[in-house]
């Protein structure tokens, strides 16, 4: 399996200061790495999609992610908090 991550996602990802949140995210790719249709698929012009909630210092996180099985791949595009994570 192919994991790939944006740009955005990258910045995201090495502005993590909490060791923890740092392994809740880990833990998170892992899970979507191992089933990638865990997450659940959006609608509508977004559709191509999911997106995956997990727990991080006690607050409810989301990635959005797109899986490509005819390449074997994941694309992490973002991930944060649900309110401003649709930005």
């Amino acid at each position: 399996m192919i994991l790939r991550e944006t740009s955005k996602f990258s910045k995201l990802r090495k502005k993590i200061k909490s060791p923890a949140e740092r392994e809740s995210l880990k833990a998170a790719v892992i899970a979507i790495q191992d089933n990638p249709l865990i997450g659940k698929k959006w609608k509508g012009e977004f559709e191509h999609l999911r997106s995956y909630p997990y727990q991080a210092g006690g607050q409810a996180r989301r990635i959005i992610y797109l899986f490509e099985p005819d390449q074997d791949a994941i694309t992490l595009f973002s991930f944060g908090p649900r309110q401003s994570i649709y930005k």
